[in-house]
């Protein structure tokens, strides 16, 4: 897919605060030390969209950006390693999966996770979460260039073993671009299914 256009729509901190539903959506998950932020500049190909912090866990909020007036892609505050009162981390938790169970035009969830580091017990549990709810995951394996050809590709196979059959696996770098393409693929049908009526969801 070819991004025209990508701009910052709204921030929500509290569940209802989303703006309307309308548009489909694609929501960005992973801890808060993953990358999420050049993640999404970089395959939304628009440096600075989402902003980068030396410190991670400065994402408090739900983040909205509006894609070629066509989509949204949702950035949700990382998880682990947060930086912010304990009250206050707590509470994003429900606010993230309110989100990910009743927000009506969600049609799929990009887990992150470090290629170097690997598949956690916390994102194990998300990846749970969601197929409870039949979220369509697809998980990223980010900085996936720190590391050799041989381990990469050793790297993914693991990786799609752990996370089983219904959940693709990609390998990205946010410094080369690779990966950028198979993960479109995987958004535009999410995207594409929801212009058409291909996903059905019960949800209001």
């Amino acid at each position: 897919m070819r991004v025209t256009a990508a701009r910052f729509e709204t921030a929500s901190g509290k569940p209802g605060q989303e703006p309307p539903a309308g548009l489909p959506e694609v929501a960005i998950a992973g801890r808060s030390n993953v990358g999420k932020s050049s993640f999404i500049n970089a395959f939304l190909a628009r440096r600075g969209l989402a902003r980068t912090s030396r410190t991670p866990g400065r994402t408090r909020q739900i983040n909205f950006f509006v894609v070629n007036e066509r989509f949204r892609v949702v950035d949700l505050p990382g998880y682990g390693f947060a930086v912010g009162p304990e009250r206050e981390r707590l509470d994003w938790g429900p606010l993230i999966e309110t989100y990910l169970r009743d927000r009506a035009t969600l049609r799929g969830v990009v887990v992150l996770i470090d290629a170097r580091r690997g598949l956690g017990g916390e994102e194990i549990e998300l990846l749970g979460f969601l197929a409870e709810h039949e979220r369509p995951a697809l998980l990223v394996a980010t900085k996936i260039d720190k590391l050799g050809r041989g381990a990469a590709t050793t790297t993914l196979r693991k990786l799609a073993g752990a996370a089983g059959r219904a959940v693709p696996v990609v390998g990205f770098s946010a410094k080369s671009g690779d990966g950028r393409d198979a993960v479109w693929r995987h958004l535009g049908g999410w995207v594409d299914d929801a212009a058409t009526g291909g996903h059905k969801d019960a949800r209001t």
